[in-house]
């Protein structure tokens, strides 16, 4: 990690300190002192339920291309991809292509392969996340909240660019081919005494590579039943997601509506996405508290949610990811990936 995202991640640290003294320090973590234990644990099984939703859908997808691989070790690619993706600003996308290596390396199956798995899982999960987000629009437009509006509206925005741009790549061969060229002759140029002998062995490889990524993925398209089940599934995940914040408020003794709190999720979204510091640290719990004021909730107690449910869903899952990475440093390695 280079001094640029170090510095990030402390500007982001700061923004939280920041947003704590704002709320009231000494309030807000009493409050969170004070919380139920019975809530915080049901708040830490909704977590569980999600990660072993996506390991679950994620599974069906590898199964459907014959790749062979334990459960233990989807789910540890899942936290391997968390761990990444938290330390990458914006959409956080950096952990996709690790947790594929990561399991290519534990399985039967090729980087393309696994790879192509990754991209059908990350697709499939916008048909929830859109449908969420439409039903917290008609919310925000019902009940007048003009500043969510516009910011649900962004979000879906972007959401449905991040979908057109994803499958035009996994389809497009030329495209894609053109996309990672374009990258490598980037370092081609930053590495020339390294890279200059290599380019057609590399496209080459690449072409190799993305033929069997399309073939993947349009195989895993064809398999109906497996779509439906893996969408069933990421319903579970994204309402388990709601469900975890909505036990957090009722641990520090504070109703909100599961509405109010869909409308929050989806609200920051976007907002996130366009954050400069890795994993949103500072951003993700200074927005998320800020709309859980416009829809009326105290601010200790929505900086004290905020940063509870922060905890649960980055803070832990980074740790976990972050011991399996340090443990499996191999899958860090590209070039000790064998054909299959």
């Amino acid at each position: 990690m280079n001094a640029k995202k170090y510095l990030t991640i402390i500007v982001g640290i700061g923004i939280i300190i920041v947003l704590l003294w704002w709320a009231g320090i000494r309030d807000t973590i009493g409050l969170m002192l004070q919380a139920n234990l019975k809530y915080l644990a049901l708040a830490v099984l909704m977590y569980c339920i999600a990660i072993l939703s996506w390991s679950i859908r994620w599974g069906v997808f590898l199964r459907g291309a014959n790749i062979r691989t334990s459960f233990i070790k989807v789910i540890e690619g899942v936290f391997v991809g968390i761990f990444l993706n938290n330390l990458t600003p914006g959409a956080r996308t950096g952990g996709e292509a690790v947790k594929a290596l990561y399991i290519a390396k534990s399985s039967n199956g090729t980087y393309p392969k696994v790879f192509a798995t990754v991209m059908a899982d990350r697709i499939l999960d916008i048909i929830p996340v859109a449908m969420l987000m439409l039903i917290a629009l008609i919310y925000s437009v019902v009940h007048g909240i003009k500043v969510i509006v516009w910011v649900l509206l962004l979000s879906l925005i972007l959401l449905m660019l991040v979908v057109i741009i994803t499958v035009v790549f996994s389809v497009k061969e030329n495209y894609a081919m053109s996309l990672i060229m374009g990258i490598f002759r980037i370092f081609r140029r930053i590495f020339p005494s390294r890279l200059s002998n290599y380019e057609e062995k590399m496209e080459s490889k690449i072409k190799g590579g993305i033929r069997e990524f399309k073939s993947t993925l349009i195989g895993i398209s064809k398999r109906k039943r497996d779509v439906v089940f893996s969408t069933l599934w990421s319903f579970v995940l994204w309402l388990s997601d709601v469900l975890r914040t909505y036990f957090i408020f009722l641990s520090l003794g504070n109703r909100v509506s599961l509405l109010q709190v869909l409308l929050v999720k989806m609200a920051s979204m976007a907002l996130a996405m366009i954050s400069v510091i890795p994993g949103g640290i500072g951003i993700s719990e200074t927005i998320q508290s800020a709309l859980f004021l416009a829809v009326g909730v105290e601010k200790t107690v929505a900086v004290s949610a905020t940063v509870l449910d922060r905890i649960i869903s980055f803070w832990a899952p980074t740790f976990i990811g972050g011991v399996l990475v340090l443990k499996r440093k191999d899958v860090l390695r590209l070039d000790k990936l064998s054909p299959k």
